[in-house]
């Protein structure tokens, strides 16, 4: 058992050791291939005080910690199975890529929990010398949990920015209604909007603005944005503007009618909850309330037929 666990540890080693080396290579490989591609001594010099320059504006976080991070986290994609990583990339983008992280920051995540739960299950199996089958079940068992844990936490947190969204859509779209009532086009009202307010929808339709100033068009930018979002409200009011700009139907109407809309639809969530709460208190009610007023109620008269009985 110690041998197998040594040689997995080796192993591990080796596979981190090899992405390191690999990722600290690359980019001197690409360096120096550039400076072989040019003619002269002095367009050498030149590109490398332009490349030191630019370099050297970024901060020392920027330029050391991150720049290992995104070069670690690069190899790790790679090694990563295609299925795996395209879930990866749709989560990390409904979540505001990973905080400003990226998908290099969650490919860090994924690889420092997986690490650490293989660490953790041969701590176990070692200390606990357990047998061979037993400690390899459980060995896999942690590495499993270990990939499983970083795209739970995604996934929960793109659930909180999805109900974030839900909450602020009515409101938004009221100041969308009123900046277009106001004389201003969708594209300043939302401008207008994004500068005045914060949250992940603003966070959202900042993109989406960059989306339609790269040159996308409104209809492909706005599809973009329903499907990052990933909730039926959004779905609802990005068909509405882009059958309103098919029809030619004004803006301000089919925002005054969504932001109405978003708000009942609110309303039902709200009453939807208020009539599921009889029912989810039942269980905590019927575990610790009522056995506590059993007590309180029928411990006096128990305790006073043992007495009886005990005389």
């Amino acid at each position: 058992m110690l041998i197998l666990i040594s040689l997995m540890a080796s192993l591990c080693l080796f596979i981190v050791l090899y992405v390191i080396i690999q990722a600290m290579g690359r980019k001197q490989e690409l360096l120096k291939s550039r400076l072989r591609g040019l003619n002269s001594g002095e367009e050498q010099k030149q590109l490398a005080d332009a490349y030191w320059r630019e370099n050297m504006k970024r901060s020392l976080y920027e330029r050391t910690v991150k720049s290992f991070a995104d070069k670690i986290a690069a190899k790790l994609a790679k090694l990563t199975p295609a299925s795996f990583r395209a879930q990866a990339e749709e989560l990390v983008d409904q979540t505001n890529n990973f905080n400003g992280m990226g998908l290099s920051g969650f490919m860090l995540f994924l690889g420092a929990s997986t690490v650490f739960f293989l660490l953790l299950g041969l701590w176990l199996v070692y200390s606990r010398n357990l047998p061979l089958v037993k400690g390899f079940f459980i060995f896999a068992v942690f590495i499993v949990a270990g990939m499983y844990v970083p795209f739970f936490v995604l996934r929960q947190m793109v659930e909180e920015r999805r109900e974030a969204i839900r909450q602020s859509m009515p409101d938004v779209l009221d100041l969308l209604c009123v900046s277009v009532q106001a004389g201003l086009g969708f594209d300043g009202a939302m401008g207008k909007v994004t500068a005045k307010m914060k949250g992940p929808l603003i966070e959202e339709f900042e993109r989406l603005l960059q989306e339609l100033r790269m040159g996308i068009t409104r209809r492909n930018a706005l599809n973009r944005l329903a499907k990052r979002c990933g909730i039926e409200e959004m779905k609802l009011f990005t068909a509405a503007l882009i059958q309103a700009e098919k029809l030619g139907v004004g803006t301000a109407q089919v925002l005054e009618i969504q932001s109405e809309n978003m708000r009942e639809m609110r309303r039902q969530r709200a009453k939807e909850k208020a009539a599921k709460l009889p029912v989810n208190i039942i269980f905590p009610t019927t575990v610790f309330i009522f056995p506590a007023l059993f007590i309180v109620v029928l411990g006096p008269a128990i305790v006073t037929i043992m007495k009886t009985f005990s005389k």
